[in-house]
Formats: C-alpha cells, structure tokens, sequence
C-alpha cells in the first residue's frame, strides 16, 4: 500500500508541475538543495517563456525602469510539492517578465533551515540585488538574514512569516506577502464546528513545529471548534504525505472511534485519507484539510475531504517581485499583504479549481 501512496503522490507532483512549467529534467545548477545539484522532485522550468498577459501585468506596476541588470534569489521552503513549485515558478516568470535574472534554490524538505542558511549564504556571496524568501522555520535564520543586512541586499518575505523575536533582532522591518493562516485555520473550525455541534472526537495533523503557519492554524482551528472538539491526539508531520499517513495509522489505532482529521495542509491529508481508507473508515472519519492545491480540490470534488482552505501562492509570487521591483528602483515597498485564502467545499470546489488552472496558465510558458 505505501508504493501505492507513493504513486499517487508522483502523479499529483507532475500534475502541480504541468500546470506551472515542465521541469526539463537537467540540473540547471540552480534547483533543489543547497550544494546546487538537482532534487529528486519536479523542478522549476528556468528557460520557460514569459507569457504575453503576465508580462503586461507585471509591468503595469512597477516603477518605468530597466531591470535587466539585477539578478534576484529565490529560496524556497521545498521544491517537492506543487504548491511551492507554484510560488517558486510564479517568482521566476514575474522576475522574467521585468527581465531580471532570478536564481531559484530551495531545502530538500520542508524543515531544511541549514540548507536555507547555506542558500542565502551563497547568494549574498555572488552579489545577487535582492532575495525573495520562504523561510523554513520562522526562527533560525537570523545569522543568515544579518548577512543581508549588512551587505544591503533587501529581502521580501513570502508565505511562511518570520518571527517577531528574528524581526526585532534585525532591527528592520522584512516585508511579508501571504496568508492571515489564523483566520484560515479559523475559516476550517467554524466548519467543523456546524457539522458536529454535539461534538467530535478530533486529531490534528500539524505542520514543521517552531512555523508561524503552524500555530497560526492550530490556534484559528482551535478557536472556532475548541468548545466542540475532543482533540485525542496531534502530530506534527512536517507537512509530508508519508508521515501524515503514518501518523493517522497509529492515531488510528489508539483511537478507532475518531471521527476528525484536521490537517494543516493538503500533502498531510492526502496521507491521512490514505491511512482512513485502507482502515475502511472512510464513513466515520472525516478529513478537513488546508492549502488548495489541485490535488487537495479534486479530493474535495471527490469527496474524499469535507474542506480545504484555499491559498493564492501565485499571488504571493507576483507580490514579492513586485515590490522588490519597487525597492530596485528606489521606492518603499508594501509592509504587509494578506493574499487572502477562502474555504473551498463541495459546493464550490469545481469552480475553485477551474480558477486554479487558469491562474496557473498566467504563469506558464508562452506555446
């Protein structure tokens, strides 16, 4: 059954690689971990084509300028997933369509802050002009971001926010573009709040503990469905399919009168329908999962999970080069931006995923 799971999860990574840019196979010296070899997963496209509308929309924002001579990093969390394939492509094409030089490198996992540290490190060597992040870890990269500091390379933070503690430290502000992922986790509690009012037994799937992400949804969720939930158990799973499976297989069996899965992100609850499934409980435990990639749409069209809450990690992408674009050509870049996320169920599903297609088209190559 593993190999099954892990078939399923390759299909699901070519299918978030189609819609965002093939990767060509060959180490372009720029994806997956830090040394700049290639990963094992789907990679980021570096010689796609800019389309023509993302082209004319990017440029209708940013300041009338020629940027062709800056180059800038992207480090990513993970290139092993859609959604951070999604983020990282839209970086890349909307930096393209400026004719920026963008580098993209990203950790092996989702926990990798070493080889985060390693990246920026790198990137501060080679002189890039400015770094688009997706921290690892909300704390642990300071050393790394001073580095930054000092050598007056601007960084944009996206999706994952940096913590309060590293932001004072700096002594500077680091704009972030993402997801209120209180409100989210809020947005998945009320549901499960109205479908089980007499209460339900209850198992939460966290995500890399120390995340910003992470507490951001555990305590939204809680928030709203604290008064009706029995929370059993809670795992940290770090956001990866195969953990999560393994993680609902023991909760499983320690508590065989479940009724609730909530998993913070839709690779954990692809893992942890698996685990239901297999344990024929698909009828008694029901999965509320977060983040709206197309797999985690089709499950909700399937069936397979009540909700997901829907991210706009393009957005996020836009966003960051954007206002780095800003800061290059001397204007002050936006603080703060909610990329806003909305519950997606049954009812809406279909319409949710058609838009994901079409927004991911923005970001492919020009045919």
């Amino acid at each position: 059954m593993k190999k099954k799971l892990i078939s399923a999860l390759l299909c699901a990574a070519m299918v978030g690689t189609l819609l965002v840019g093939c990767g060509n196979g060959k180490d372009s010296g720029n994806n997956g971990k830090a040394d700049g070899n290639s990963s094992d997963a789907a990679v980021v496209d570096e010689s796609a084509q800019v389309s023509d509308k993302l082209a004319e929309e990017i440029k209708a924002q940013v300041p009338d300028k020629d940027y062709g001579e800056y180059t800038i990093g992207f480090c990513g969390m993970t290139l092993n997933n859609e959604y951070h394939i999604i983020v990282a492509n839209s970086v890349l094409q909307s930096g393209k369509a400026l004719g920026m030089k963008v580098e993209i490198q990203a950790g092996a996992e989702h926990q990798s802050v070493e080889e985060q540290l390693t990246i920026i490190e790198n990137f501060v060597s080679q002189g890039v002009d400015g770094i688009i992040l997706v921290p690892a870890a909300s704390e642990g990269l300071i050393s790394a971001l001073q580095e930054c500091k000092n050598a007056g390379i601007p960084v944009i933070n996206l999706d994952t926010k940096l913590d309060g503690n590293t932001i004072k430290t700096l002594g500077e502000d680091i704009p972030f573009y993402g997801t209120d992922n209180y409100v989210g986790g809020q947005m998945v509690g009320e549901k499960v709040a109205e479908l089980y009012p007499d209460g339900c037994k209850t198992a939460i799937l966290r995500g890399v503990q120390g995340q910003t992400n992470d507490d951001d949804r555990y305590n939204g969720f809680l928030d709203k469905a604290g008064d009706v939930v029995d929370l059993v158990a809670e795992q940290h799973a770090n956001w990866e399919t195969d953990l999560g499976y393994t993680a609902i297989q023991n909760i499983i069996q320690a508590n065989p009168d479940l009724q609730v899965v909530y998993c913070e992100n839709d690779l954990m609850g692809i893992g942890a329908y698996q685990a239901v499934d297999e344990a024929g409980l698909t009828d008694q435990i029901k999965i509320f999962s977060y983040d709206g990639v197309t797999e985690g749409l089709q499950y909700v069209i399937d069936e397979k999970f009540v909700s997901t809450c829907a991210q706009q990690p393009i957005e996020m992408g836009k966003l960051g080069v954007v206002n780095m674009a800003k800061i290059l050509a001397g204007e002050k870049a936006e603080s703060y931006i909610d990329t806003g996320c909305k519950l997606v169920t049954i009812d809406n599903a279909k319409e949710t995923l058609a838009e994901t297609e079409k927004y991911a088209a923005e970001i492919s190559a020009t045919k």
